[in-house]
């Protein structure tokens, strides 16, 4: 049962594209996996990602080839990486299975996290049962890895508006990190509007609660501003207060 784990959606998406050498797709559709895997695998070397996931797959169900699990996990993380979905989906599941990849639950979330992003729904039932066993922590972790995701467009999306609203939730729950991230957007105007006194509000919060790159900067932000915009920050810092976490989103 392990070993064909992931054939159905693999199906699902052979029959779907019309992106993919159709003799690789007729020849897997006959049960011709030999011919279907040496077909993908040449296509996947040249840097196609659709290639790369059904190469990916048949590695780790051993079909057309060894089971190898690791090189199929390989194989996966490229085409998630060039922004493929399916892969993407898939390459939560490895890791939440620690099939190929040493189990990590941060890493299952993100990826599966993004696979819905990308429109992916099904895989927010996967998502969801990663976040039930992870910690306030770990969640954190997470949705700071999304970000960067989001906002790389070699992922298939670049959003930087999207991913600063990731941040932008998790900086309203009091985590200094994310505080700190979200000031650097608000200086940069990346995916907010520019505006050095929220900017500087969140810098504040930051550093109040103990990041020690946010304590370290304050002065050089504070040079880029007058004293009135200095003391509207201070303003809007000191009457923030965070938002209660009861769920994935406050």
């Amino acid at each position: 049962m392990a070993k064909f784990l992931f054939v159905p959606l693999f199906l699902g998406v052979i029959v779907s594209t019309s992106a993919t050498p159709i003799n690789a797709v007729d020849a897997y559709k006959k049960g011709d996996y030999e011919n279907a895997f040496v077909e993908w695998l040449k296509f996947a070397d040249l840097g196609f990602a659709k290639a790369q996931y059904y190469v990916g797959i048949m590695y780790i169900n051993g079909q057309g080839t060894k089971s190898l699990p690791k090189v199929g996990a390989r194989y996966i993380k490229m085409a998630s990486l060039n922004g493929y979905a399916p892969a993407q989906q898939v390459f939560g599941m490895l890791y939440f299975h620690g099939k190929g990849v040493s189990k990590d639950l941060v890493k299952a979330y993100t990826w599966l996290a993004l696979a819905v992003i990308q429109g992916r729904t099904e895989a927010g039932i996967e998502r969801d049962k990663v976040w039930w066993n992870l910690s306030t922590t770990q969640i954190a972790t997470a949705r700071l890895e999304l970000a960067e995701l989001v906002a790389n467009e070699r992922t298939g999306l670049g959003d930087d508006k999207k991913a600063a609203e990731i941040i932008k939730d998790l900086a309203e729950t009091g985590h200094a990190e994310a505080q700190l991230r979200l000031s650097k957007l608000f200086f940069k105007g990346r995916g907010v509007p520019l505006d050095i006194i929220e900017s500087y509000k969140w810098h504040t919060l930051s550093a109040f609660r103990g990041n020690l790159e946010a304590q370290a900067t304050d002065t050089a932000l504070r040079s880029h501003m007058t004293q009135k915009q200095i003391d509207e920050a201070a303003f809007r810092a000191s009457v923030w207060i965070p938002c209660r976490q009861k769920n994935r989103k406050c």
